[in-house]
């Protein structure tokens, strides 16, 4: 992959520009002038009617787009769905904007394995779901959903305005669904809180109705679903339960969300009345407890096992308890512990498709990595930027489903990365009984069509002189696991007995496992620059080390990988009780024809616009502070062409350039997440002497 570049001349500063953004852009705190790209919801009818795509042009509306597809994941027949509701402070706080903001303690959800929906809410009438939320949910093969919401006196004349006639439903509904399709979700909750008068009724079936169908063009797999509000009458009264009074409702979209009030005969009888839908029904269990069975919290587990009971789907709503109340402090821990009363409860999900890279970025960390170099210092938040998560938590040694070997622990580390914010921290000790640790990562469903490149990057925290490592690719047919080891012979931690190395593949006396061995070093340089961009050595400065591998199955028997481990064996004369930690940085399997594709693409086309500079506000003019009183900021919109394949993020960098063409050394800027993305008051030096000088902006693309 090669990057993209634009100049800018530093020859003729105008401090009196001031490029008008439009509306979806404000500052990011009350010091603060300059403008950065946020997600606003609809308030009005009218918004919605008038909304087009790119309606202020590509200056605004082009940010609010999620660019990751929805990934494919592992599913299991005849079983109950989780729906998460997300209700955080009423929305649209750090997660609004969308090249995130510098803190460490915002809200995220990590546990998607668990989760089948999730919808992003807000009292706003039309609540568009943060590009970032979409982006982290899609690469876990989760569905994301808007709200449409009407309350109180002002829902009740907005429900007159569209549901007015069928024109008017349906024109709304029309734009609704250009809405997901433009943004890249996947459907709407659909939420009616205010009574309506009898005609309407009729109206706004037909609008659900119609709104299912488009919705169904529009995005495939999308969903329509319908909160338990208003009944066929008009009159706002919550059920509880799927009957009659709301029937029509649920026979017009893809399910409904229960209001959280129920009791258990209720749910047998929406059981009966679902007939053969019943995972369409979601009961609701509002984690904060009000009047809801089990009183929410850490007792969510009470309510969904009644659920479950009944063989019914389940609406969490608002999760977000754990932040917003316990505060974020402890958040991870609570967090966890929150789902691990969960999970067993809730069917888990695993990747099912190639390629499948991950960091374990949660999307938030104490300073900003790449390729273990931290670019950028500091606390920052951008969902975005989260990475696939393992679907196996440490509760697999907890709570007794994995006892075997030595104590283990598995946690999301923030303070070291390989990419992004945080790493997988993996440790334990050997007892006198134990030469093996083995910790379980993912659950999978990935068909091997090809020859795959494999790879997995590691620094060892203790433990590295008595310990060897291997990652473990549990497939299908006769043979159960891919072995892939260190490759040194004198760590290779290989119980097997090997008599021959045959391409990367080490013969076993067992058919039960292959063994592999990383590639040699001469060819391990060439992909460290292809897959990460850098050489070993740049990596190996901050204690990471890669391992790849070229895996072939000349079986042909249509093998999958069912599920990823790693596995530490013993090394050595080392006896006893003794303590192992490794930072798991990055795990990458790939088809290994598409490295060569991905070589070839280019970043063209990139152009500046939206230019703007001011002067600091205390600038400092001391002789010992010479290059600060030089410095001027620099805003600006950079936007680019990608069309050669898909790409997940980008990396924006610059340097300066001199009138010879003389470059400086690319300072890190931040991440895009599509073909955009907004300079915030960058630091320049200018030097008035030189009106040759411009600064340079590289664009690189990141898979």
């Amino acid at each position: 992959m090669s990057g993209g570049t634009v100049s800018v001349s530093l020859g003729d500063l105008d401090f009196s520009r001031k490029p008008q953004l439009g509306q979806y852009f404000e500052a990011e705190s009350d010091t603060s002038e300059s403008l950065v790209p946020v997600c606003r919801p609809l308030y009005t009818v009218e918004d919605v009617l008038s909304w087009t795509p790119n309606k202020d042009g590509c200056k605004t509306d082009a940010f609010n787009i999620a660019t990751v597809p929805l990934a494919k994941r592992t599913q299991q027949d005849g079983v109950p769905k989780t729906l998460v509701c997300h209700d955080m402070k009423g929305g649209y706080i750090e997660d609004r904007f969308v090249q995130g903001t510098w803190r460490d303690d915002c809200y995220l959800i990590s546990h998607w394995q668990h989760i089948d929906t999730f919808v992003y809410f807000s009292h706003h009438f039309i609540t568009l779901p943060p590009p970032g939320w979409t982006n982290a949910a899609h690469r876990h093969g989760v569905k994301v959903l808007g709200t449409l919401i009407t309350e109180w006196d002002d829902g009740a004349k907005r429900c007159q305005q569209f549901l007015k006639d069928q024109a008017s439903c349906r024109g709304l509904a029309d734009k609704l669904a250009q809405m997901a399709q433009h943004y890249n979700f996947d459907g709407w909750l659909i939420n009616i809180e205010n009574p309506l008068e009898t005609p309407q009724v009729k109206i706004l079936i037909d609008f659900v109705s119609y709104l299912t169908d488009v919705m169904h063009t529009a995005v495939q797999g999308s969903e329509v679903i319908w909160y338990d509000s208003v009944i066929t009458s008009g009159e706002l009264k919550w059920q509880d339960e799927l009957n009659d009074k709301n029937r029509i409702f649920f026979d017009s979209c893809d399910g409904i969300f229960l209001n959280y009030t129920w009791k258990e005969e209720g749910l047998q009888r929406s059981l009966e009345m679902a007939e053969d839908r019943q995972h369409d029904v979601y009961v609701g269990v509002d984690v904060f407890g009000r009047n809801c069975y089990g009183g929410g919290g850490f007792n969510c587990n009470k309510a969904l096992s009644v659920i479950r009971k009944q063989g019914l789907s389940a609406a969490i709503f608002a999760p977000g308890w754990v932040h917003e109340k316990l505060g974020a402090d402890n958040f991870s821990t609570n967090q966890n512990k929150f789902w691990g009363l969960l999970s067993d409860l809730c069917p888990m999900h695993g990747p099912a498709a190639l390629p499948f890279v991950t960091s374990f970025c949660q999307g938030q960390g104490q300073n900003f990595y790449i390729n273990g170099q931290a670019v950028r210092r500091g606390p920052w938040y951008n969902l975005s930027c989260q990475q696939v998560q393992t679907t196996f938590t440490s509760a697999q040694f907890s709570q007794g489903k994995d006892q075997t070997g030595g104590n283990r622990t598995m946690d999301v580390c923030t303070k070291d990365s390989f990419h992004g914010g945080s790493s997988l921290l993996l440790g334990g000790n050997f007892v006198q009984a134990s030469d093996a640790l083995s910790f379980r990562l993912f659950s999978s469903n990935i068909p091997v069509q090809s020859s795959l490149l494999v790879s997995y990057t590691y620094k060892w925290e203790t433990g590295a002189d008595h310990t060897a490592v291997q990652l473990i690719l549990n497939t299908t047919g006769q043979t159960k696991q891919w072995v892939l080891m260190e490759g040194d012979d004198n760590k290779d931690g290989d119980n097997g007995d090997k008599t021959s190395v045959r391409n990367n593949t080490v013969d076993n006396s067992t058919d039960q496992a292959v063994y592999f061995i990383a590639l040699p070093d001469k060819e391990c340089d060439r992909l460290y620059k292809e897959c990460f961009g850098c050489t070993r050595n740049e990596t190996a400065e901050q204690g990471w080390c890669a391992r790849f591998y070229m895996l072939k199955d000349d079986t042909g028997e249509g093998r999958r990988i069912e599920g990823i481990d790693l596995r530490f064996l013993r090394t050595g004369t080392v006896e006893g009780d003794t303590d192992v930690c490794l930072r798991l940085g990055e795990i990458r399997v790939m088809n290994a024809g598409d490295l060569e594709k991905k070589q070839k693409a280019t970043v063209t086309k990139v152009t500046c616009r939206d230019v703007s500079w001011k002067k600091p506000q205390h600038p400092t003019a001391s002789a010992g502070d010479a290059i600060a009183a030089n410095t001027v900021l620099f805003s600006a919109t950079l936007q680019w062409e990608y069309l050669q394949v898909p790409s997940s993020c980008f990396d924006v960098y610059f340097s300066y350039k001199g009138a010879a063409g003389n470059t400086s050394d690319k300072v890190y800027v931040g991440r895009a997440q599509n073909s955009m993305y907004r300079v915030v008051d960058l630091p320049v030096i200018h030097d008035e002497a030189d009106t040759e000088n411009s600064i340079e902006f590289t664009v690189h693309p990141v898979e």
